[in-house]
Parts: structure tokens; C-alpha cells; sequence
């Protein structure tokens, strides 16, 4: 009974050092890599390619799942994602119609590499000009994505608001007929 004692302690100390040599293998496995976005502009699109190279070595990394996306003021647009190629790149295309994120009309471009088993976590932003460019104390047209929404949406909101707690006024009076009509019948 002893030397099952003493034999369990070694097959449990002999599973704690694998599996903590196997997290530490799994760990140094990873490599840093570095990023560069280049943002090529067309007739109508930018193009983003993102390239991963080691950080060592300088040798693209292959097979990298990554998510390319343009910051906005509410969250994060993504314009692409997938793994890149043998010469370390991914590619992706967004309308060149976008307008800029901040007041000097920058378009930030945001290449974002999680969980990955072949590098470490990467977040890399550059900036880059916008075609469409508001100038600076001019009105915005109305619209879906503008600081104020279009007259008809507006309609369609306040009637729903109303017509809900106008169903909630009229329960409510009807809760209060029936509670008169029971007081009058007793």
C-alpha cells in the first residue's frame, strides 16, 4: 500500500513536469514578427496589404491568420481576413468613398494577429490619407451614419415610442375600469 503511495506521488509529479515542458515547448515555438501595411490608392478602392516578416530573421512568415480592419468612431470595421501567403502577405480592398477618422481626415488601417500558433499577438495601426475629406465647421447632409439622423427615421422612432407606451396608458386605463366596475359590484 505504501509503494502505491509513493507511486501515484511520481506518476503525478512526472505529469506535472510534462505537461509544464509541453507549455513551455508550445511557448518558445512562437516567433515575433513585424508588420508592414502599405495602402495603395485606385480609382475607387484603397488596397492594404500587410506584410509579416520575422523579426530575426527578416524571412516572411507564412500561413499567419490575420484581421485587417479600419478604426471608426463607434468600433473597429473589418475590411479582410484569412492567412497570408508564401510571401508573408494579405490583402484586402475598401471603398475609397470611406471618410476620414479623425479631424486631419486619416483613415486608420489596423492589421491584428490573436491566438495565433505561429507568431505572437500583433496590433499595428498606420494611418493613411482619405479621398473623401469633410471640411472642418461645414453641416453633414443627413444619414444613416451622420450625427443626425434623416427626417423619415426620426418619424418611424418617435411612432414606435409613442405607440408603445400608448398601449401602456390604454392597459392601464383598462386595468383601472375594471378595478371601478368591481368596487360597484360588491
Amino acid at each position: 500500500m505504501k509503494t502505491m503511495k509513493i507511486n501515484l506521488k511520481v506518476l503525478l509529479i512526472l505529469i506535472l513536469l510534462v505537461n509544464f515542458n509541453q507549455k513551455s515547448f508550445s511557448e518558445a515555438e512562437k516567433k515575433d514578427a513585424t508588420v508592414t501595411i502599405n495602402v495603395v490608392s485606385n480609382d475607387s478602392a484603397f488596397v492594404v496589404n500587410a506584410v509579416f516578416t520575422d523579426a530575426k530573421t527578416k524571412a516572411p512568415i507564412k500561413d499567419v491568420e490575420v484581421t485587417l480592419f479600419i478604426k471608426r468612431m463607434y468600433g473597429d470595421i473589418k475590411i479582410g481576413n484569412g492567412k497570408t501567403d508564401e510571401t508573408g502577405t494579405l490583402s484586402a480592398v475598401f471603398s475609397g468613398k470611406m471618410p476620414g477618422s479623425d479631424t486631419l481626415g486619416n483613415i486608420f488601417v489596423i492589421a491584428k494577429v490573436e491566438d495565433d500558433d505561429a507568431v505572437n499577438d500583433i496590433n499595428f495601426k498606420t494611418a493613411v490619407k482619405a479621398k473623401t475629406i469633410f471640411p472642418a465647421h461645414t453641416p453633414i447632409q443627413p444619414s444613416m451614419i451622420s450625427s443626425s439622423a434623416p427626417g423619415w427615421l426620426k418619424m418611424t422612432f418617435w411612432s414606435i415610442v409613442l405607440g408603445v407606451w400608448g398601449l401602456f396608458a390604454y392597459v392601464t386605463y383598462l386595468i383601472f375600469l375594471i378595478s371601478r366596475d368591481k368596487s360597484k359590484a360588491h
